[in-house]
């Protein structure tokens, strides 16, 4: 007999599971309506939350510093190219920490190319975790900014989602709770590990989508895309219609309060039918599934958990139908897998029933699996640094500072030999115009280098032009010449003499042979000269190499120390040979500034660190100079984030320039001691009344 629901067909593993769900499905399951009182409970935390997770004005200055740096540093790069945010962090219904997303725009774009050189520009600047995307609907470049910690996400023409972006913007801006509903539903999805879409539950715009589509329901705000002019644009061979206008409003707005409208939002998806109607923000209100053509496929979410099958059949399509609100076609519920969908069913009917039975916020937030949302908590930076002595710290500063210098000298060492490489490269192409920046015996050589491939350039044009002209080589046109002599100056046979018209042919074509012969031999001179001044070239060329690879012996060892440049030798005839090592060496500098710039944060932890360290014992010291008696030690704070460091180090500037007193000139230190000699009213002019 199997033990699995009669009802539902779920094995005990996913009963337990899946319990409130579960429940549902059997027609057993209770969901309480709060109190007036229990709801108002759930304000201050729900306010804390809003608060706390929003994006504040020190993540908006991070992002803005990072996008103008982007800006320069990549968009820059490409001609007709813009740089754009969009996405939840954009429209203001992001939880702090979310991705940075940014849309390249590029007209007639090889995305393939153009994905590649953004990459390798990222990681010549340091930035970590670069992935490259390009089999995706919309190619990205992923990557982490370690300086501001932000996770980017560049796409190349994502242009609806701009458009998109700027519609949920225009929703956050027409109520504030909009934006504070969006942040406490996104805070629960997270914390619920139901807001992913790449492990196959709903993404954060289809959230935002289901909370602008809870609040039209609500009659908060107006739905923003209706009104009869339309704005109607084309991409990639699609219509979509764009329309947003922003100041529709409703004629009667409702003032239901967060608390509220986060409780009706979860009873009402939680007891949604979803078998017969789709969220449509566009129209204003659901609509049924025959209007739209999106029929509720099977395999059903349940029939794939149920299967017992190794390889279980794909689930049928739009089963939580949630239209896009401007590209209509699109199904945000596309990514969603089976489990998927049933957690998000079972996690609705969770948070409704703790709404009703009396539970607090924090325990409806419960996180599932604490482990995933470790890297979104504020990083302590200094965390390995707090129980070792300042001294200690400072060994560690030294010996990274070491590090430095030492990796700084082989970074020197590979860009000479860069610049050496392409120096000899561009000798062979004969190409080099600038010798500002070259040793005294290199720029007698480049100089001779040039001048000569411009003479060898000339000659062989001209050497050319004359072999063009003059078809016959130089010993035939001799051989030629030496039998028309003989014909026009041998004895005539007076039985035998040509015709007038014969002898003009012949002292014609003989007159031409001349010329051919003068110019054949003038051809030949500049042949040899040609070859003379090659093997002159190749001699001064092999002059060059020879100053060129005579280096000292510690950049030779440094040299020898890289990976990428071992077994690369050099085939000082193939100027393709140097290129290849330029490629080789540029691959390994970047690699090298990458390590660099790590030890130079280091570096800074470790400064900040020993700077806050000194500041703190300085303030005891002079508390217990000032007062007689040691003051109270001040408790620590608690972790220390980057944001935290940035304050530490202006607060040191700060005080610093705090202390400079101001010179004044004698002329105005005199003028103060006399007074105020302004006009003023005064007590001294005026009459009193004798008593």
């Amino acid at each position: 007999m199997s033990d699995r629901c009669e009802v539902t067909g779920l094995s005990p593993e996913n009963v337990n599971k899946l319990q409130y769900l579960h429940s549902h499905l059997k027609n057993s399951l209770e969901i309480s309506e709060p109190s007036s009182d229990a709801l108002e409970g759930f304000s201050k935390p729900l306010q804390y939350t809003v608060s706390n997770h929003r994006i504040h004005n020190s993540d908006i200055k991070r992002r803005d510093s990072l996008f103008n740096h982007l800006k320069k540093s990549i968009a820059s790069k490409f001609h007709g190219s813009k740089l754009s945010k969009f996405g939840s962090a954009e429209s203001g219904l992001s939880l702090k920490g979310g991705d940075f997303d940014l849309c390249l725009q590029i007209p007639d774009a090889n995305e393939k190319k153009i994905l590649k050189k953004i990459g390798g520009i990222l990681r010549g600047q340091g930035m970590e975790d670069v992935q490259i995307i390009s089999r995706a609907k919309v190619p990205i470049v992923k990557f982490v900014d370690p300086r501001s910690g932000l996770h980017v996400d560049i796409s190349i023409n994502n242009t609806l989602a701009l458009h998109n972006t700027r519609l949920l913007s225009s929703y956050a801006k027409a109520d504030s709770r909009v934006k504070e509903l969006a942040i406490c539903v996104k805070h629960w999805a997270l914390h619920r590990n139901i807001s992913d879409s790449v492990n196959g539950t709903l993404s954060s715009y289809a959230w935002s989508i289901l909370v602008i589509d809870h609040l039209l329901s609500q009659g908060v705000v107006a739905n923003l895309q209706s009104g009869e002019d339309r704005v109607v644009i084309e991409l990639d061979d699609s219509e979509y219609d764009i329309t947003i206008n922003p100041e529709n409003s409703l004629d009667t707005k409702s003032d239901t309060e967060l608390p509220n409208l986060l409780h009706s939002f979860f009873t009402h998806l939680a007891t949604r039918d979803w078998d017969n109607s789709i969220v449509s923000i566009r129209n204003g209100k659901s609509i049924t599934r025959d209007s739209k053509g999106w029929m509720n496929e099977k395999p059903s979410a349940l029939d794939i958990v149920n299967d017992d099958k190794e390889n279980p059949p794909r689930m049928g399509e739009h089963h939580l139908a949630i239209e896009d609100p401007l590209d209509t076609d699109h199904d945000l519920c596309r990514v969603v897998r089976a489990e998927g969908e049933l957690r998000i069913r079972n996690e609705l009917l969770r948070a409704a029933v703790m709404f009703g039975n009396g539970s607090t916020w924090k325990e409806i937030c419960e996180t599932v699996d604490s482990e995933r949302l470790k890297d979104l908590e504020p990083m302590d930076i200094f965390h390995d640094l707090r129980d070792k002595t300042n001294d200690t710290v400072q060994n560690m500063l030294e010996k990274t500072r070491a590090e430095m210098d030492a990796l700084d000298r082989r970074i020197d060492a590979l860009e000479v030999e860069r610049q050496s490489n392409l120096r000899m490269a561009k000798a062979m192409r004969g190409v080099i115009e600038e010798t500002s920046d070259l040793r005294k015996e290199h720029k007698a050589i480049i100089v001779g280098l040039k001048g000569r491939n411009s003479e060898i350039d000339q000659i062989k044009k001209k050497r050319d032009k004359i072999n063009s002209d003059v078809i016959l080589p130089i010993h035939m046109i001799e051989d030629e010449l030496s039998k028309v002599y003989s014909r026009l100056t041998e004895e005539l046979d007076i039985h035998r003499v040509p015709s007038l018209k014969k002898e003009k042919e012949q002292f014609s074509w003989f007159m031409e042979l001349q010329a051919m012969n003068g110019k054949a031999r003038e051809a030949s001179e500049l042949h040899q000269k040609f070859i003379q001044l090659v093997k002159q070239q190749k001699e001064e060329i092999k002059k060059l190499k020879i100053y060129e690879t005579k280096h000292d012996d510690a950049t030779s060892k440094l040299l020898e120390q890289e990976p990428l440049l071992k077994d690369k030798s050099i085939n000082s005839k193939e100027v393709g040979s140097y290129d290849r090592r330029v490629h080789n060496i540029q691959k390994a500098l970047r690699q090298r500034r990458g390590e660099m710039h790590k030890l130079r944060r280091e570096a800074g932890r470790l400064d900040a660190w020993l700077r806050k360290s000194n500041s703190q014992s300085g303030n005891r010291k002079q508390g217990k100079r000032k007062g007689g008696k040691d003051k109270k030690p001040k408790q620590d704070s608690g972790p220390m984030t980057l944001g935290d460091i940035s304050g530490l180090l202006s607060g040191m500037n700060t005080e610093s320039s705090s202390k400079k007193t101001r010179k004044v000139s004698s002329k105005k230190a005199g003028m103060r001691k006399m007074g105020d000699l302004s006009a003023h009213r005064g007590s001294r002019g005026q009459f009193k009344k004798k008593e």
